[in-house]
């Protein structure tokens, strides 16, 4: 019976867990994958490699732009100086410009509280004026309705035989 049993047993995976063959496929793709795009941001990268790494692009360029500083050093300079004069400049118009404001401001102020002081004074002497000061009116006549006409009246219609075509009645 144990014969039978092994038999019937071969046929099926046991049900404890082995090892089972992994499938390397997948794998080895996605490492190819990102070798490819590695190699693809090396070759874009390539150009700007001295950016990249600073210490390989002073050496080269440290011989030619020793002479070129030199030369360029007095233009810097006076760039920055005239850029330092036009800043203190346009300060100034700053300041001047509110300084402007703030007077404008207050003159505007001092209007507004002008204004607001003749009105508060007007109303109350114009109410009482008017009513003292003005005598009553005797009351205007209204004049007459015109009469209207009658409407004109129409002539009557015309009773006997019409010609038509322009021939004779009679």
């Amino acid at each position: 019976m144990s014969n039978d049993s092994d038999q019937a047993w071969q046929g099926h995976s046991p049900s404890t867990p082995l090892a089972t063959p992994r499938r390397r496929w997948p794998w080895v793709l996605l490492m190819l994958i990102v070798l490819g795009l590695a190699g693809a941001g090396a070759v874009y990268a390539w150009p700007e490699i001295a950016m990249v790494v600073p210490s390989l692009g002073r050496e080269a360029a440290s011989k030619d732009s020793a002479a070129g500083d030199k030369e360029a050093l007095p233009d810097l300079l006076a760039s920055h100086q005239k850029v330092e004069a036009d800043l203190a400049t346009l300060g100034r118009t700053v300041a001047d410009q509110q300084e402007q404001l703030k007077t404008l401001v207050d003159q505007l102020a001092a209007l507004t509280s002008k204004v607001d002081a003749l009105q508060r004074s007007a109303p109350a002497p114009a109410l009482t004026a008017p009513v003292a000061a003005e005598p009553q009116r005797p009351p205007v006549a209204q004049a007459a309705p015109k009469p209207r006409k009658p409407p004109a009246t129409r002539a009557p219609k015309p009773a006997g035989p019409i010609s038509t075509g322009g021939a004779p009645l009679n």
